[in-house]
Parts: C-alpha cells; sequence; structure tokens
C-alpha cells in the first residue's frame, strides 16, 4: 500500500467516477482502476462496487476513505513542517484564487512574490471558494486568496486587504449622479448576480435583503464581465467590489456610486496552519503595496 493508493482511494470517493478521479490524480483510468483492484485484494475486502453505470463505495470502503484522508493529511503536516526553516520557501508555489479576485489581482500577488522571493514560481489556480478551502486542506494547493471566512480547524487565514463594493448602474440610470445612495433607493431594480457558488453573488445578495434593497434577483452571470455588459444594456443593478473597478478603462456607459451604508468584502489568504506560504504570501504583497485598497 502507497500514499498514491490513498490519493486514488479518495479520489475515487469524492468524484464517484473513474474517469474524475484519474483526471484528479494526474493518471489514466486503466492505471488508476487496476492500482485500486491490487489495494482489494492486498486487504482481502471490497472498497468499491463497480457497475456499468456508477461507482459505490461499500461501507468498509467509506471507512476505509476517511482513515486515508487523515493519513494524507498527516502526510501533507509532515512535508508542510520541512519547509517550516527560517528563510526558506519550495521552488514553486501552489495559489488558489477565486474568479472575483484572479483578475484583478494575480498580476500584483505575481509581481510580489517575484520581488520577494525571485527563486519561487507562483502556479495561480483559479476556482470558487468550496473548491479552494477542500483543495488548500487536503495539501492540493499551498494557500488561497479569498473572500470569505474558513470555518477548517486546520487552517489560517491572514486578512490581506478591506474591498469596498460599489453600486454599478447604467451611466442613463437616474441614480448615477445621487450621491450616497441608499439600498431603498434602488429597491425596485432586477439585482443581477453571479451564479451559485460564486461569493459575491452571497454577498450582495445577504447586503441587500439585509438592507432593504432589491429581492427581484437574476442569478444569471459567470463573471464579473458579463454582469457589466447587463448593466450596460439597461438590464438591472448590482455591486461590485472596487478591486473590480480601479485600473480598469473608463467605461462611459457604466457608473460606479458609492452606497450608505457601504457594503464590502474581506480579502484574506488561507492556508494550512502547518504551512507558512499563507504569512509570506500576505507580507510579500503587503511590502510591495499589493495588498492596499487603491
Amino acid at each position: 500500500m502507497t500514499f498514491r493508493d490513498l490519493e486514488y482511494m479518495v479520489a475515487v470517493a469524492e468524484h464517484g467516477h473513474f474517469g474524475r478521479a484519474a483526471a484528479h490524480c494526474h493518471a489514466s483510468q486503466s492505471a488508476l482502476s487496476l492500482q485500486l483492484q491490487k489495494l482489494e485484494a492486498e486487504l482481502g475486502v471490497q472498497l468499491i462496487e463497480r457497475t456499468s453505470r456508477r461507482v459505490v463505495i461499500t461501507a468498509t470502503g467509506q471507512a476505509f476513505v476517511e482513515r486515508a484522508r487523515h493519513i494524507l493529511r498527516c502526510r501533507q503536516e509532515l512535508l508542510d513542517g520541512a519547509a517550516l526553516e527560517p528563510g526558506r520557501m519550495p521552488s514553486e508555489v501552489t495559489l488558489g484564487m477565486i474568479p472575483t479576485i484572479a483578475p484583478y489581482l494575480s498580476g500584483r500577488v505575481l509581481a510580489a512574490m517575484k520581488k520577494a522571493h525571485p527563486h519561487t514560481r507562483v502556479r495561480v489556480v483559479e476556482d470558487v471558494t468550496t473548491n479552494l478551502v477542500q483543495a488548500v486542506s487536503r495539501g492540493e494547493l499551498d494557500a488561497a486568496i479569498i473572500a470569505t471566512p474558513v470555518e477548517d480547524t486546520l487552517l489560517e487565514e491572514t486578512l490581506l486587504q478591506e474591498d469596498e463594493m460599489l453600486l454599478a448602474l447604467a451611466a442613463s440610470h437616474p441614480l448615477a449622479k445621487k450621491k450616497l445612495p441608499t439600498p431603498h433607493d434602488f429597491a425596485q431594480e432586477p439585482l443581477l448576480l453571479l451564479k451559485d457558488g460564486h461569493c459575491l453573488r452571497d454577498q450582495a445578495l445577504s447586503f441587500c435583503v439585509a438592507k432593504g434593497g432589491p429581492t427581484a434577483q437574476h442569478s444569471i452571470a459567470a463573471s464579473i464581465e458579463t454582469l457589466k455588459a447587463l448593466i450596460r444594456a439597461g438590464q438591472g443593478v448590482t455591486l461590485i467590489p472596487r478591486m473590480a473597478i480601479d485600473g480598469c478603462p473608463k467605461d462611459e456607459l457604466l457608473r460606479y456610486v458609492r452606497l450608505r451604508p457601504a457594503p464590502s468584502r474581506q480579502i484574506r489568504v488561507i492556508s494550512r496552519k502547518t504551512a507558512r506560504v499563507g504569512q509570506v504570501l500576505a507580507e510579500a504583497l503587503r511590502r510591495v503595496g499589493a495588498g492596499k485598497q487603491s
């Protein structure tokens, strides 16, 4: 039995499919399937029920998966501990970012790390919050930059910056010239939101519901740029982080208005408590000012 066997088994349990599990583990489906058959033969128990349509983990298999996750996590903690030597950074760091941060912060992150740690290559992975938190916890990512707090006790977070959210509307909208409108002022407008899974959707919706804003929700977009296009066309309004506004070319068809009260999100770096990558990354960003609000 090897660590790779455990990784294969956990991947099959999480993906429920041999092909997707193999892709996740960067292995061929035949190699993964054969290795798991050998694992079952070694243990003398059935871990997986194989049918033509689906994969079912047996009760014994479920218990095995839980133990395997624990062992893999302990292994990652040992590897993290070996890298805790002061001033030492690995040759490559894998950093996750959510889609509402990556397009706007990745350039500054890469520049900051290149300046602070020129011998460390940073590989950026873009995904939604849930997937990034799980990947950091499992050791698949060294750290991630997200905009919501984490509850995993094995992870720690370092606050990077406060990111104000502004009301985005068409330049022709009556509120475009109003100073500090309240959510009540646009309560009858269609609220354009990102699709489920994006934390910005939940943050915008929570603020509007709590402060008497719009209730007509339209969760139709997969990116902030799509939201901007819909707003230009007069389809509604939304809340957009300042991060996605500053540094972008001026758009004559859009206006961004500060609200009273002012909503915001907290940008944070998360990493495992046994690793030092999160703290090092935050320090590098602060040193060059990449974590400051413009």
